[in-house]
């Protein structure tokens, strides 16, 4: 193995200590030779396959942004936010074929990323094969991010996807032809603004694999020049977003940073800095690092600069919210956090070994399957929900057109992780059953609206009678509000 920082050995029990070697760049051909093919099928289908078997749902914002929406609809209002020219392409060409698309790509972009993953560390050598494998196994179902499910998210999907492509391009082939395609679908991927932080990881690589040549300052080296556009990418995106895609005054604090989110995710560096501390006096004294803490390191590390860029712009407040159950389409904030995760556990699982063997890497296991199969049913539900209340509100002899519309949901145990259904999805329900209604809230009291018809939605079924029958025995009470309000009088 090579690294500037730390040599390790392929034994298990090994240590990490310090040595300044070339790190090895690895045969394209063997860059998936070892990768664990059945396991990571059958894991990742167990884990996120649910998707597939309601592909044309819409969930949360794809209502809004999606339905019977002009096809450039959403560039255009990504443009408007200050995202680049770019975003919301992919949705202006696959949204006239099918909602089914973002779906199938996404389960299919999710896959390949780990697949990249996987010849990024294995070209590190920081990793025996069965660690490696671990890491991307758990890289590849840790249960976040099941937004993932919902179409507009693609946009994210689409950034992860370049990403990783990027940085495997950047650190497996030397061609400066590829070297320019890594840095161009490197600088795609900051569309989400997000990978703007996340960028760090495939620089300190490039940087850590190329430290002779670099390191080599008085000759210009042409490493020296790919470094620096390296370095100017990130600088070149932000210029240019000031320049031609600034986002409008409705939108212009929108993702702004701020110092009271930076404060708030101090203490998540906090076990990075004392591992940091650690790393440098084995170093300067020449002792062992193990190889697990040293994996636990590097994934608070990563951890933490995945929440980073959530905590400025003022998200994950409060701190449970991060890993909330009931987290609407919250999840799509932890779209970063998998590599640092799997590092820990991983970390964590070789720590313990010698006592455990696999256990941690076990449960983990089995514990991601459970909380992902238990989400996947919360938006399976989801979907047939919403294909029942259409069919509901079809039949409602109460309702008409152009009248006002309070709905409350008793039924929210049947949604997507507890969301609650945005006006735009009961509006875009009712238009499915012929209805065009003046106004419909899901929100509001009928204090607030006397002149509308109530409907609440009920259910006596329970959840997993509903998920195993297919029949969440929906029903709709209504009544007028101004019924409820002389009622309450």
């Amino acid at each position: 193995m090579t690294s500037n920082l730390c040599l390790m050995s392929p034994s298990p029990n090994s240590a990490v200590e310090a040595e300044s070697v070339a790190s090895n760049v690895a045969k394209p051909e063997r860059m998936l030779a070892g990768f664990p093919w059945v396991s990571a099928i059958v894991l990742y289908t167990l884990s996120w396959g649910w998707s597939l078997l309601r592909p044309n749902t819409l969930y949360w914002d794809d209502w809004h942004d999606l339905f019977q929406r002009d096809r450039w609809f959403a560039r255009d209002y990504y443009l408007s936010t200050g995202r680049p020219p770019w975003e919301g392409v992919a949705h202006a060409l696959l949204t006239p074929i099918g909602i089914w698309t973002f779906t199938y790509l996404t389960f299919v972009l999710f896959f390949a990323s780990g697949l990249f993953l996987y010849s990024i560390l294995k070209q590190t050598s920081l990793f025996i094969d069965q660690d490696l494998k671990f890491v991307v196994l758990i890289f590849m179902i840790v249960p976040v991010n099941h937004a993932r499910i919902s179409a507009i998210i693609f946009q994210y999907t689409t950034s992860y996807f370049l990403f990783f492509l990027g940085w495997f391009l950047l650190v497996q082939y030397k061609p400066i032809k590829i070297f320019v395609l890594a840095c161009v679908t490197l600088f795609l991927s900051f569309k989400t603004h997000s990978f703007l932080f996340f960028y760090l990881l495939p620089f300190i690589h490039f940087y850590w694999q190329n430290n002779i040549q670099i390191g080599q300052l008085t000759t210009l080296h042409r490493k020296h020049v790919q470094l620096f556009a390296i370095v100017l990418l990130p600088i070149s995106y932000l210029l240019l977003r000031d320049l031609f895609w600034p986002p409008s005054e409705e939108w212009a604090s929108y993702q702004r940073p701020g110092m009271v989110g930076l404060v708030r995710w101090l203490p998540f560096s906090i076990p990075f800095l004392l591992g940091l501390l650690l790393v440098s006096w084995n170093l300067k004294f020449k002792k062992n690092t193990t190889k697990g803490f040293f994996y636990l390191w590097i994934g608070s590390g990563i951890t933490a600069l995945a929440l980073l860029p959530y905590f400025l712009i003022g998200y994950f407040r409060p701190y449970a919210s991060i890993i909330a159950l009931r987290a609407d389409w919250g999840t799509r904030n932890q779209i970063l956090m998998p590599l640092g995760l799997a590092l820990c556990v991983v970390g964590v699982n070789s720590v313990l070994r010698l006592y455990f063997k696999n256990v941690i890497f076990t449960l983990t296991t089995i514990i991601s399957l459970i909380f992902n199969t238990y989400f996947g049913s919360n938006y399976f539900l989801d979907s047939l929900k919403k294909d029942q209340v259409v069919e509901l509100f079809s039949v409602q002899p109460a309702l008409e057109n152009k009248i006002e519309v309070v709905i409350v949901d008793l039924t929210k145990r049947f949604n997507g992780r507890g969301s609650t259904y945005r006006d735009s999805e009961w509006t875009g329900l009712l238009k499915i059953a012929d209805f065009e209604v003046a106004s419909v809230n899901g929100d509001i009291l009928c204090a607030e609206l006397p002149s509308a018809l109530k409907m609440t939605l009920k259910s006596d079924t329970s959840y997993f009678e509903a998920l195993f029958s297919g029949d969440l025995g929906l029903y709709i009470e209504v009544e007028s509000c101004s019924t409820v309000l002389e009622d309450d009088l």
